[in-house]
């Protein structure tokens, strides 16, 4: 048994206030003997002994109500432990995704978020330990911790720029619950509980454990408006000397207002323009001169700022220089040549060229030393043993071999490249490792279970890119998509190196360093050296990520706001079991934060029982006492006729 309020507790000395009434103020009234009267007096004292049991009776019925009263403005509750709650595990998950931001009236979201938190741990005792994890950077470990630890923890937290996933947290928070020793054990969910926080599926990621979830619908209906997209030269960055048309996206919000949005390239205006709700508009840039080009637009601040402005960076230089070797097909000649008369690359040898098509491996032994080789394997099965000959003689540890299955399959991938989007894979060989490599590979697609486009490097240091399926409409997708055109600009500059991308990644991704990179800058402007695992995390940050080699720019990397983010409807009530766990206790308002906390750590409180018991206690002495009354009144009137009065002379 225990008390969330046992200030409360002193009011139960009201007790004593009806039990003096009933001992020390009654009224003793002076007693005459009339004889004419003794026959009454065996009646009268059978009467009084039934109204001193009504009025006991009445008297303990009073106390209890008081003593009820107070134990339901104690809040009391019922353990079984004689102590305030036993040792509990608590993992406290914080989101502090972008969508955290809001400011609603005078405080953000996550401060009210922290707040809540902080509530948690007033709570807490020297036994009980807690992990504090942060849905918004999902990088960071979560230790075991004291109450007072937790709490530096929570203080620390800032908001983020990259997305919040509640499902993998929750699932994160179920695994590190299993690793306790403590027997008790809870999560509790501070969230805004965005849609887009959860991913949805059939299993509820929090399992059979209890979950206290902050779920207030009290905020006012906030509209946010957000830019959702910049994309420069449709995907393709311009060159040296190149006008580029920047296209601007706002989010669809219902509103028909037009956005004002300006421009800012390296640090000055370069044009303005308004865009409407769910609909795009495109500014005509100068040409850029050579170098990196580092790029925002930006809008009106609203009560969500963070996405009120997106980056983008391209490295505006001369057209790369591309060679062809072998039979690489008619699509991919066909693209080169659309690409060349655009000015977008100048056709060299292999030993000149910056990127090699190499079909069927045709040309490794010519490409320079600085130079990348995509490789594209040819349709006829028969030629996969002078690929996998040619492969070998160059350095590179990964060879072809013939699939046996059949199907078709949508390419997918982590770092799937943005051409690649949406592409089918109809027939491909599977490639497996020759050897072990000494340089680090990364898949960038797959076609089902098997690789379809990986990246690494030769014995000399050369990039290459090997692609499971040849460049025909049998094949694959790609070459009657208009991803073709731009999976070779991409692999002529932005692959290979040679310039940045136009179109921004997301806050929270994972960034591969550059070959040449050996440190990173962060947008806060501090530097990290790079790991031997050679990609960047902990890019919670949206902006500029700037790779160096000492004090050279090897590359700018741009990072922006999740689109998602900027959706802020939340889940329903009715949603939120099916999403958290069956043992969630929804919280709607913060005044009941602590009590559902508690209510989970120590049992249920009995406030609602007792103001019951208490209510039909009051009823039963109303009616008790109306019927003493009502008595009473009969025996007064019945007195003079049914006494047995004796003769008397006056």
């Amino acid at each position: 048994m225990g008390a969330l309020t046992p200030l409360f507790l002193v009011a139960a000395l009201a007790v004593g206030v009806p039990i003096y009434l009933h001992l020390f103020q009654r009224h003793e009234a002076r007693r005459l003997s009339f004889p004419a009267l003794r026959y009454l007096e065996r009646t009268e004292r059978e009467h009084a002994r039934r109204i001193r049991l009504r009025q006991m009776i009445l008297l303990l019925m009073r106390v209890t109500v008081l003593v009820l009263l107070v134990g339901a403005g104690a809040r009391v509750f019922f353990n079984g432990r004689g102590s305030a709650h036993p040792a509990t595990a608590v993992v406290l998950i914080i989101d502090n995704s972008m969508s955290s931001g809001l400011v609603v009236g005078e405080d953000r979201v996550l401060d009210r978020l922290k707040e809540l938190a902080h509530r948690t741990l007033d709570g807490a005792s020297d036994e009980d330990r807690f992990w504090v994890l942060r849905a918004g950077e999902p990088w960071l470990p979560a230790l075991p911790a004291s109450a007072r630890q937790a709490r530096e923890a929570i203080d620390a937290i800032e908001t983020s720029d990259a997305a919040g996933d509640l499902t993998a947290a929750l699932e994160r928070a179920a695994e590190l619950l299993r690793t306790s020793e403590l027997t008790h054990r809870e999560i509790h969910v501070l969230a805004d509980l965005q849609r887009s926080s959860f991913a949805g599926g059939e299993t509820a990621p929090a399992g059979q454990l209890p979950v206290v979830t902050w779920a207030s619908r009290d905020d006012p209906n906030v509209a946010n408006h957000a830019l959702s997209d910049v994309l420069v030269g449709g995907g393709l960055p311009p060159l040296e000397g190149q006008r580029a048309a920047v296209t601007v996206s706002a989010l669809e919000t219902g509103d028909t207002t037009q956005l004002p949005i300006r421009i800012v390239v390296n640090e000055r205006i370069r044009g303005a323009a308004t865009v409407p709700p769910g609909s795009a508009t495109s500014v005509l840039l100068p040409p850029a001169g050579p170098g990196w080009i580092r790029g925002y637009v930006d809008t009106d601040a609203d009560a969500l700022r963070a996405d009120d402005r997106r980056y983008f960076a391209y490295r505006s230089r001369s057209a790369p220089r591309l060679a062809v070797a072998g039979d690489a097909g008619v699509f991919t000649d066909e693209a080169v040549t659309v690409l060349q008369t655009a000015n977008r690359v100048t056709i060299s040898g292999p030993g000149d060229a910056e990127l090699l098509i190499a079909a069927g491996g045709d040309g490794l032994d010519q490409l320079g030393a600085n130079g990348a080789a995509l490789i594209v394997p040819s349709p006829d099965p028969t030629l996969l043993p002078a690929l996998n000959r040619r492969l070998a003689a160059a350095g590179i540890p990964w060879r072809y071999e013939p699939r046996a299955a059949s199907g078709s399959t949508e390419l997918t991938g982590r770092s799937l490249p943005e051409p690649l989007e949406g592409v089918r894979a109809d027939a491909w060989y599977v490639m497996t490792p020759a050897t072990r490599p000494t340089t680090p590979t990364r898949t960038l697609a797959e076609a089902g279970p098997d690789p379809w486009a990986v990246q690494g490097s030769d014995a000399l240091g050369r990039r290459f890119l090997l692609l499971a399926s040849a460049l025909d409409s049998e094949s694959t997708t790609l070459p009657v998509s208009t991803g073709m055109l731009r999976f070779i600009d991409w692999a002529a500059s932005e692959w290979a190196g040679l310039a940045g991308g136009a179109r921004a990644l997301t806050a929270g991704a994972r960034l591969p360093a550059p070959r040449a990179a050996t440190h990173v800058r962060f947008p806060s402007g501090e530097e990290f050296e790079i790991d031997g695992t050679r990609t960047v995390r902990g890019t919670g940050r949206a902006g500029f990520y700037t790779f160096l080699a000492a004090d050279t720019v090897v590359s700018v990397v741009a990072l922006n706001t999740p689109v998602d983010e900027s959706n802020l409807q939340p889940l329903s009530h009715d949603e939120l079991p099916g999403a958290i766990g069956p043992g969630v206790v929804l919280v709607e308002r913060d005044g009941d934060w602590s009590r559902a906390v508690f209510r989970t750590r120590q049992g249920p409180e009995l406030w609602w029982p007792l103001l019951l018991a208490t209510v039909a206690l009051m009823l039963v002495e109303v009616l008790l006492a109306a019927a003493g009354r009502v008595e009473a009144s009969t025996n007064k009137r019945g007195k003079p006729r049914n006494s047995p009065m004796p003769n008397a002379t006056v």
